[in-house]
């Protein structure tokens, strides 16, 4: 279907060149071009054919290059496609598992009569995978919507400085209950223009995977500052470190670097929290990067686009931006 598509696509671009290039010229050489008297004995082509045969001619030897062109300009949305085609593939085996031992759970419970506490055991269990599968579709929809950016306005001032302050607030009981540490320094005001709450969640995502893959004892530092007009926001923790060979999949929907373990630390993980913040990143115009060495921790980065506009109107109230660093 794909070649079918890029087929069609560089047939239209030679259509449209043939017929732009070739209508000027053919108009005027059957405009100036007298008539001549019919020479049987040497027969000349009408200049017509002459001028058509020489634009086809041309054309032809640029249709490799349509071609390209063609795949070039099909390039991005194949590549969508070819996401959201794994995002649903990955989604659809993710949701077999707890709806299997949804369906168990409660066919069990109807084989025979059971006491009053059994059933009940049978519907709490049958209530934490029915949350289980409820917290996947949100998640899913969560990418969707990002994804397609309908009715999500991306354009409303937002100090990031402000955002990560109070998601490090949030997380920090969760951290000092896990016996961890958790410390935020950080610029401010950090002007962009973006989702407050997209954002929010994309940082709740970044502290949530840190959160779980920090041991007792380790630390986690969120660290802000400026660099070459942009918001860059990195939290580092002292986990176990993710091996080369899987940062170039980190960031895809359901990827997991131990593919056996769907729960850490008692909760469970779907493997989207961090394709997410990437995509809400990438729908900012800014990124997600990741630095990790086995053994040593990782260190995520959120950077986007500074909003000079904000700082300029925040200098001309008479409040300089914060260069220093502040520690929360």
């Amino acid at each position: 279907m794909a070649i079918s598509t890029r087929l069609h696509l560089t047939l239209a671009q030679v259509a449209l060149v043939a017929g732009v290039a070739a209508l000027p010229r053919l108009a005027r050489r059957v405009r100036l071009t007298p008539r001549r008297s019919r020479d049987r004995t040497h027969p000349r082509a009408h200049p017509v054919v002459r001028i058509v045969a020489g634009e086809l001619g041309a054309l032809l030897l640029g249709a490799p290059a349509a071609y390209a062109l063609a795949g070039y300009a099909l390039r991005p949305a194949k590549e969508a496609l070819a996401r959201e085609e794994r995002v649903a593939v990955a989604a659809s085996h993710e949701l077999r598992t707890p709806m299997t031992v949804l369906l168990g759970t409660l066919e069990a419970a109807l084989l025979r009569r059971r006491t009053v506490e059994q059933y009940e055991d049978a519907l709490r269990r049958a209530t934490a995978e029915a949350v289980h599968v409820s917290d996947l579709l949100d998640e899913v929809l969560t990418l969707a919507h990002v994804e397609s950016g309908v009715d999500t306005p991306f354009s409303v001032p937002v100090d990031l400085r402000a955002l990560a302050h109070a998601a490090a607030a949030e997380a920090r009981p969760l951290a000092e209950g896990k016996g961890q540490t958790l410390d935020a320094t950080l610029d401010g005001p950090l002007p962009v223009r973006g989702n407050a709450r997209l954002l929010r969640r994309a940082l709740d995502s970044l502290l949530d995977n840190a959160l779980t893959y920090t041991p007792a004892g380790g630390a986690i530092r969120l660290t802000a500052r400026r660099a070459r007009g942009r918001a860059a926001l990195t939290l580092r923790d002292t986990g176990p470190g993710i091996a080369p060979e899987h940062l170039p999949y980190l960031f895809e929907p359901f990827y997991r670097v131990d593919p056996t373990r769907t729960s850490v630390g008692g909760a469970r993980h779907a493997g989207l929290g961090l394709s997410r913040a990437a995509r809400i990143a990438r729908a900012h115009d800014g990124r997600l990067t990741v630095e990790s060495h086995v053994g040593q921790g990782s260190a995520f980065t959120l950077s986007l686009p500074l909003d000079h506009g904000q700082q300029d109107a925040t200098t001309r109230a008479g409040v300089a931006p914060a260069d220093g660093a502040v520690s929360d």
